[in-house]
């Protein structure tokens, strides 16, 4: 059942091995899919005995798990408040704007997207680990620094989690839906800082303090 399948916070370690592991396991499930990757290719692929796969994930669905977390902490978004506190919050929303779109415009979160959306229906526990792994924790991560901001005065801000979704949402938009659904290329660089500026100075004129 989806209800007893926790997504455990994900703790970047020191360990060669983990690494090989995760990288063999991101690429067999954008090649092949979820159902289709097993746990006995991800060790061949890896190089790495069944026995010490299984001791750091116990089951495909820890794995796949920890391909997602592992993914937004490469791109910098299992951030602690304390590192934008004393940006000016303009400042502090573009970059994490930035970050965000860089882990929403990669090749691999665009597939994994694309495996999640196409597996939902068959396997509701993957749509699940997908959503707590990833957009889930994101949005945590936007509600502490929401939440900071209120408490010293930087936003008016009453429902941090509220505030939290609708600026994730603002940064998605259709262009992202268009993009995982093969609708256009990915925009360059230039044309996604822009887009970043626009949708954060759209969301501070509704946030500011008046």
């Amino acid at each position: 059942m989806t209800s007893q399948l926790t997504v455990q916070p994900f703790q970047p370690r020191d360990d060669p091995k983990e690494e090989s592991i995760l990288g063999a396991a991101k690429e067999a499930f954008m090649e092949l899919g979820y159902a289709a990757t097993s746990m006995d290719l991800v060790a061949q692929r890896a190089h790495a005995s069944k026995t010490t796969l299984y001791k750091r994930f116990p089951s495909k669905e820890a794995l796949f798990s920890a391909c997602i977390a592992a993914e937004c902490e490469a791109r910098g978004m299992n951030f602690p408040v304390s590192v934008f506190e004393e940006l000016p919050v303009d400042q502090a929303l573009a970059e994490i704007g930035s970050r965000l779109l860089d882990l929403l415009w990669s090749s691999e979160a665009i597939r994994m997207e694309q495996i999640v959306s196409g597996e939902a229906a068959r396997f509701p526990e993957v749509a699940h680990l997908y959503f707590e792994a990833g957009p889930n924790r994101v949005c945590e991560a936007m509600t502490e620094y929401f939440e900071a901001a209120a408490k010293s005065g930087k936003l008016a801000v009453a429902k941090p989690r509220f505030a939290a979704e609708q600026f994730v949402a603002s940064l998605k938009s259709l262009r992202y839906a268009g993009i995982v659904f093969g609708h256009g290329p990915k925009p360059a660089k230039q044309e996604r800082d822009a887009f970043v500026v626009e949708a954060v100075a759209l969301f501070l004129d509704g946030a500011r303090p008046r």
